[in-house]
């Protein structure tokens, strides 16, 4: 489980701003992309600092 919280920023990074692209407006598409980044990487800290350690390295 620790792994995979680790190895998500790999795959969000890529994923999240492609779905946002596929809006028609590219302004609101690239806010949606700046927005949910930065919701991921709020809430990746999150798992890091909090989720991490008590998982374990296993």
């Amino acid at each position: 489980m620790a792994k995979l919280i680790l190895m998500s920023v790999l795959f969000l990074t890529i994923t999240l701003p492609a779905i946002a692209a596929r809006d028609e407006n590219p302004m609101r598409g690239l806010k949606k992309a700046i927005l949910w980044v930065i919701l991921f990487n709020a809430a990746y800290t999150y798992g890091v600092i909090v989720w991490v350690p008590r998982l374990g390295f296993d």
